[in-house]
C-alpha cells in the first residue's frame, strides 16, 4: 500500500484533533482567574502557565514520537518495568475516571448549562446532563478510527470559531486595565503560573495522547517510522501554538475584567460574566457552546486513550469497548460529586505526579544525551519521586513535621512547591558519576 504524503490536509486535522484533546475543562476555567489575580504581572504568570501547560505537554508528545513509543510504560522502563507501569497507571487514573474525565462534564454543566436552569433543578440537571454527556462520549470513543474526521475536521473548528468570537471581543474591546497583582502573583508570578498550569493535567495526558495520536495516524495508512514521527511533531506544534494563543487571550480577558466583574474566584462564573458583558443574554448560549465543544472533545480523547492503554495492559483479554464503557460509567458517577470537590481532591495528586512526569519527559526527549541509561534514570527518578511525594503531602495539608522543616531549610524553592528540581538534576549528575565509576570498574 502506497504511503500517503505528508501534507497540510493530513497534518492540520491531526494537529487540531490534538489541540481539542488537550483543550478541555481546566484549560478554560483557570487562565481567566490567573489573569485577574496576576494583574500587571500578567505576562510572567502566563509564561509560567504556558511552560507547564503547553511546553511540557508538547515535549511529552515529542518524547513519544522521537522514541517511537506506542506504550507510555516505556518512558520509565530504564528504572524498572514495574515503576513504568505504576506511574502510567496512576497518570491514567488521574486524567481518566478519577478526576479529569468527570471534570469535563462537571465544568461544562456548571459553566454552560446550570445558569440556564432554575435553582431547584441543579442536582437533577447535573445527573441528566452528565448521563447525556457520557453517552455521547461513549458513542464517539467506541470507534476510534473515525476520530480524526469527527473531531479534527468538525468539532475542533467549531470550538475555535466559538472561542474566536469571545477572544476577539476581549482583545479588540477590553473591559478595562489590569489591576495590581494579588498574593503570590505579586512576588513570584512565573512560578505561581507554572504551578497553576498543573491544573490543566495536560502533561499527564500527553504520553497517552501521544500513543492515541500515533494510532490515529496509522489508521490513515501511515506506517513508516520517519513519517509517523514527522507528522506527530508537526501536529504537536500546531496544537501547542493554538493552546498558547488561547491561554494568553483568556488570561488577558480575565486581567482586563476586574473593573467590571470584580475579583471572581470561580473560573466558570468569571467566564459567564465576561460573555454576558460582550453578548448579553445571548452570551450564555455562546459560552455553553464553547464549554461543551471544549469538554466533549477532551472527554472523547481521554476515553479513547485510556481504554486503549488498559486494553494493551490486559494483553487484549478485556476488550477496548468494555474499558470504554467502564470509564464512561465510572466518570458519570464521579462527575455528580460536584466540580469543587473534584478539583480539591485532584490538587495533591497533581503536585505528586507532575514533577515525576516532567523528569521523565526531560530524560526521554534528551535521549541523545542520556541514552535511556538506567544509571541516569534511576537516581534522577528515585530522588524526584521522593520529593514529589512530599509536595503532594503538603498540598493535601498533611504535616510531615521535622522532615518538612529540615527539607525547607536545605532544599532551594521547597517552600513554593519546587523542591523536586534540585533533587531531579542532582540525580542526573549522580547518574553520570555512577555510570563513569561502573565503566571504570568494568
Amino acid at each position: 500500500m502506497e504511503q500517503p504524503k505528508i501534507s497540510l490536509s493530513l497534518v492540520i486535522p491531526i494537529g487540531l484533533m490534538l489541540f481539542s484533546f488537550f483543550f478541555g475543562a481546566g484549560n478554560l476555567i483557570f487562565p481567566p482567574v490567573l489573569g485577574q489575580q496576576a494583574g500587571d504581572n500578567l505576562l510572567l504568570a502566563t509564561l509560567g502557565f504556558c511552560f507547564s501547560g503547553v511546553g511540557f505537554p508538547l515535549l511529552g508528545i515529542l518524547a513519544m514520537a522521537i522514541n517511537s513509543f506506542d506504550n507510555p510504560d516505556m518512558m520509565a522502563e530504564p528504572v524498572s518495568p514495574m515503576y513504568g507501569k505504576t506511574v502510567t497507571i496512576l497518570c491514567a487514573l488521574t486524567i481518566g475516571p478519577f478526576f479529569a474525565i468527570p471534570r469535563t462534564a462537571a465544568v461544562s454543566y456548571d459553566t454552560g448549562i446550570m445558569a440556564l436552569l432554575p435553582a431547584g433543578m441543579h442536582d437533577m440537571g447535573l445527573a441528566i446532563y452528565s448521563a447525556f454527556f457520557f453517552a455521547l462520549t461513549y458513542y464517539f470513543a467506541v470507534n476510534p478510527s473515525t476520530i480524526i474526521d469527527r473531531i479534527g475536521k468538525v468539532m475542533a473548528p467549531m470550538l475555535l470559531i466559538c472561542l474566536a468570537a469571545l477572544i476577539g471581543c476581549a482583545i479588540l474591546n477590553p473591559m478595562g486595565n489590569p489591576q495590581p497583582a494579588q498574593e503570590a502573583y505579586a512576588s513570584l508570578p512565573f512560578f505561581k503560573g507554572f504551578i497553576e498550569g498543573y491544573n490543566t493535567m495536560d502533561l499527564l495526558c500527553s504520553m497517552l495522547f501521544g500513543a492515541a495520536t500515533i494510532n490515529a495516524i496509522e489508521s490513515k495508512g501511515v506506517k513508516g517510522l520517519k513519517q509517523l514521527t514527522t507528522i506527530c511533531i508537526y501536529a504537536g506544534i500546531i496544537a501547542a501554538i493554538c493552546l498558547a494563543a488561547v491561554y494568553g487571550a483568556l488570561a488577558y480577558a480575565g486581567a482586563t475584567s476586574v473593573s467590571v466583574t470584580g475579583l471572581v474566584a470561580s473560573g466558570g462564573q468569571l467566564l459567564n460574566k465576561i460573555t454576558i458583558h460582550y453578548f448579553g443574554n445571548f452570551g450564555k448560549i455562546v459560552l455553553a457552546l464553547i464549554i461543551f465543544f471544549a469538554c466533549i472533545t477532551t472527554s472523547i480523547g481521554l476515553s479513547t486513550a485510556i481504554p486503549d492503554y488498559f486494553n494493551k495492559l490486559s494483553g487484549g483479554k478485556i476488550s477496548y469497548q468494555k474499558f470504554v464503557a467502564a470509564v464512561c460509567l465510572f466518570s458519570f458517577c464521579v462527575s455528580n460529586v460536584g466540580l469543587s470537590n473534584i478539583i480539591s481532591f485532584s490538587i495533591p495528586v497533581l503536585c505528586m505526579l507532575y514533577p515525576i512526569t516532567i523528569a521523565l519527559v526531560i530524560l526521554n526527549v534528551g535521549k541523545d544525551i542520556f541514552k535511556r541509561d538506567k544509571y541516569i534514570f534511576r537516581p534522577c527518578l528515585i530522588l524526584t519521586t521522593i520529593f514529589a511525594i512530599f509536595d503532594g503531602l503538603r498540598a493535601a495539608g498533611i504535616d510531615t513535621g521535622a522532615a518538612n522543616a529540615f527539607l525547607s531549610s536545605i532544599i532551594p524553592m521547597y517552600d513554593i512547591g519546587f523542591g523536586w528540581i534540585t533533587p531531579c538534576f542532582s540525580g542526573i549528575l549522580l547518574g553520570f558519576i555512577w555510570k563513569a565509576i561502573a565503566k571504570k570498574e568494568a
